[in-house]
């Protein structure tokens, strides 16, 4: 009976053991579901995507290893006689704050090699990540691994753990290769090539390319900084200059492109931002100047080369605050009662995150009403500031109905009565085929632009 008893007691803690086990496993290690294999075909090009394009979980813990974290597998083919170049972006749809950290990472390889890696502790929701750029595809299947784990390797809150999160993987593709004249391929290019400096600013982690003055942003956008970096290009028979290279821009169609935004070197004189009193951009008496009168007096070319876009019209309560949290706001709902949050259309003006954003923040480590405090670091250190007057953006307070931030002269940004006349800067996003056809980016030189 003893026997009996004691062989039970055994058989009990095995299974209990090996309960415990499986249940520590499937706590660890993500699985993947039943293999449900996507394709999607893109003009010549199929992208195959292992469970489909969407990835979603919510129960994530470290791991030790990037493999038993979520793996797909991504496989793609050309049938053109002729080569074509994949993009593949991993759109960040949602992401719980608690998982931006450095030790949330995402990888992508080819076989053994990694192609790119990075982390999710700067993503902003709704962003792109770029996990392939221009890679040549042929009609030999080539398969790229993404991993997407939580290091267990370094440290971790223990907040981040099983926390959701939701991605999204498309792609696209074209016959443009490495050589490609796009005005996006070349900026995108000479600061892809630079040497990198990281850089802290509010506790954000940026990639400075100091030897070309180009940064990027939280939002993965390339931008030029600094007093006069070489940015100057040559449209509507006028000097202009790039602020940068933008993604996911919405052409109002929903469809979103990677597209060069860029605004007028100089002012075009002094405007009200609205003469009733408003600061709704859709109404504002600016708006209508600008995609009306202006916009039919430029050149037929000029006019030709400026995509529709939707702007974003998040605003806030205070100048208090830097280029990152500028840029979180002016893309929020954040607005005064019955104001637009986005708009449509051609021609707009600068956010205060772009004046920001121009910016040293390498030197200057201030917030936005703190920037004429420190000038040299600060203000002077901005390309976009004009040093004799005070210029418009597009951003309203979301505080007051008649309030819209300005640039002072001073160098921080204030809010201002709509209704008195600032300077007004144009500023637009070019088509996405438009092409550098010659020039340096320099003043003496600008960049000439082509469709």
């Amino acid at each position: 009976m003893k026997d009996k008893k004691m062989v039970f007691r055994i058989s009990f803690l095995v299974i209990l053991a090996l309960l415990v086990i499986g249940v520590t496993y499937a706590w660890f290690v993500w699985r993947a579901p039943e293999d449900k294999s996507v394709s999607v075909t893109i003009g010549q090009v199929t992208v195959n995507y292992d469970d489909g394009p969407d990835i979603t979980n919510n129960n994530l813990v470290p791991v030790s290893l990037k493999e038993k974290g979520i793996v797909k597998n991504i496989t793609v083919s050309s049938n053109s006689s002729t080569t074509l170049y994949l993009n593949l972006y991993l759109n960040v749809k949602m992401i719980s704050d608690y998982l931006k950290e450095d030790s949330f990472k995402w990888a992508i390889y080819n076989g053994d090699s990694v192609i790119v890696e990075g982390n999710f502790s700067n993503v902003i929701n709704g962003n792109d990540i770029t996990l392939l750029d221009r890679v040549a595809i042929s009609d030999i299947s080539t398969t790229y691994t993404l991993y997407i784990w939580i290091d267990g390797n370094m440290s971790n809150p223990n907040d981040m753990f099983n926390q959701s999160f939701d991605f999204y993987l498309h792609a696209d593709a074209s016959n443009e290769g490495e050589g490609s004249n796009l005005a996006t391929d070349v900026i995108s290019s000479i600061y892809n090539s630079a040497d990198k400096t990281p850089i802290i600013n509010n506790d954000i982690n940026y990639n400075y390319a100091t030897e070309v003055g180009m940064m990027e942003d939280i939002g993965g956008n390339i931008r030029y900084y600094g007093a006069d970096p070489n940015n100057y290009v040559s449209f509507n028979n006028e000097l202009w200059r790039i602020i940068g290279v933008f993604k996911n821009i919405d052409d109002g169609t929903g469809k979103t492109e990677t597209r060069l935004k860029i605004a007028r070197s100089d002012s075009i004189g002094n405007y009200a931002w609205d003469t009733n009193g408003s600061n709704e951009w859709s109404t504002a008496t600016l708006n209508t100047y600008l995609n009306g009168t202006y916009l039919t007096g430029l050149t037929a070319e000029a006019q030709n080369m400026i995509g529709n876009s939707v702007w974003q019209l998040g605003g806030t309560t205070s100048s208090s605050i830097y280029a990152d949290d500028f840029y979180t706001f002016e893309r929020g709902a954040q607005v005064y009662t019955g104001r637009s949050t986005t708009w449509a259309g051609k021609l707009s003006l600068m956010y205060p995150s772009d004046y920001m954003y121009a910016g040293d923040l390498s030197k200057c480590g201030l917030d936005g009403l703190k920037w004429e405090t420190d000038l040299t670091n600060c203000r002077d250190t901005s390309w976009l500031r004009n040093i004799n007057t005070f210029q418009w953006t597009l951003t309203p307070s979301s505080a007051s109905q008649d309030l819209v931030f300005g640039v002072n002269f001073t160098g921080s940004g204030l809010g201002h009565k709509v209704s008195i006349s600032l300077a007004t800067r144009p500023v637009l996003y070019l088509k996405s085929n438009v092409q550098i056809i010659g020039g340096d980016g320099s003043q003496s030189s600008p960049y000439q632009i082509s469709l």
